[in-house]
C-alpha cells in the first residue's frame, strides 16, 4: 500500500505507541502492509452517507452510599 493512500509509517508509529505494545523495527513495514489492507474498506467508505443514531446506552454516575 502506497504511504499516500493510506497509513504511513509516522501514523503506524503513532498507533503503536497509542496501543502501548513493541514491534520490532523490522516488523513495520509488514505490519504497516496488513493493517493498511484491513483498513483499505474503511478508507474508501463515506461516513457521510451513514445515518447516525443516539446510542442506546446511557450510564449514570454510582450513587454514594453515606453510612452514619
Amino acid at each position: 500500500m502506497p504511504e499516500a493512500q493510506g497509513l504511513t509509517m509516522e501514523a503506524l508509529r503513532a498507533r503503536i505507541h497509542a496501543a502501548g505494545v513493541t514491534i520490532a523495527e523490522h516488523r513495520l513495514g509488514m505490519v504497516q502492509k496488513l493493517l493498511g489492507d484491513v483498513l483499505a474498506p474503511l478508507y474508501t467508505l463515506d461516513a457521510r452517507t451513514i445515518k447516525t443514531v443516539e446510542p442506546a446506552v446511557t450510564f449514570a454516575p454510582a450513587q454514594e452510599v453515606h453510612e452514619e
